[in-house]
């Protein structure tokens, strides 16, 4: 290796660990993190005593701390100062549909890094193998810590709402609600204040749906041209919302 890839690799910044910690506060004080969080610093950061950090509470607290102590079974850390943060989210809830389960994963983490303010999974007519029971709450935890990943990746402080699996005929839409639907030939209409944002399975939603809908006061309108995956579909729709909102 040259010296001056010697330089460059040596003058590289090193990011601070940025890290949810849920019971984290404004003042200072020790916290001992989770079993998560401690996985994370002993075994893949392999961090040490005395070791920086930023930690985040999800509800818009962010502060800086450092690793007070650190042993097999647990990591310790002080908190040594936190402010509040703006929630910067965009004003929309995102009600998506169930579909494959990878891709549904890549919508969550995709919107949270977006921004988006509150996630309602639906089951539609056209949803393949919805989870129930046991395989829905392991889910659900799941879906949770992609949303905690993504906004530690995303700088977000603020994690979305995840909503409970509902049906679609248990959605609210006494906001403002707009449904993806690839035979409308509408664009979203320009308003202010909090919205949702429907985005079907594969197969979209049935005729039936789409007339309830309708009967509801929710509008279909169209994402464009072509006939977008679900989860493109919720991304485009949410950056296309989000612009017109002043967010983008």
């Amino acid at each position: 290796m040259g010296r001056s890839s010697q330089t460059a690799t040596s003058t590289k910044s090193v990011r601070t660990p940025r890290l949810y910690v849920a019971d984290c506060h404004h003042t200072q004080g020790e916290v001992v993190v989770s079993e998560r969080n401690h996985h994370y610093l002993a075994r893949v950061l392999r961090a040490q005593v005395g070791q920086s950090l930023v930690v985040f509470n999800g509800q818009g607290l962010t502060a800086e701390a450092t690793i007070s102590a650190i042993s097999k079974k647990q990591t310790q850390i002080t908190i040594t100062g936190g402010q509040h943060t703006p929630d910067v989210r965009l004003p929309i809830t995102l009600g998506l549909a169930w579909i494959k389960a990878d891709r549904f994963d890549w919508a969550l983490q995709k919107a949270t890094e977006l921004g988006v303010s509150a996630i309602q999974p639906m089951i539609t007519a056209f949803s393949d193998s919805p989870p129930k029971g046991e395989r829905l709450q392991k889910k659900e935890a799941h879906w949770a810590e992609i949303l905690i990943n993504a906004c530690e990746q995303s700088g977000n402080n603020w994690i979305p709402e995840l909503r409970p699996l509902c049906s679609i005929d248990q959605i609210e839409t006494a906001i403002p609600t707009h449904v993806a639907h690839p035979g409308s030939t509408e664009t979203a209409t320009l308003l202010t204040g909090h919205q949702q944002l429907l985005i079907g399975p594969e197969g979209g939603f049935s005729e039936a749906e789409i007339e309830s809908l309708r009967t509801r006061q929710v509008k279909p309108i169209s994402l464009g041209p072509t006939i977008l995956r679900a989860e493109t579909a919720a991304i485009v729709g949410l950056t296309l919302l989000g612009s017109r909102l002043g967010h983008y």
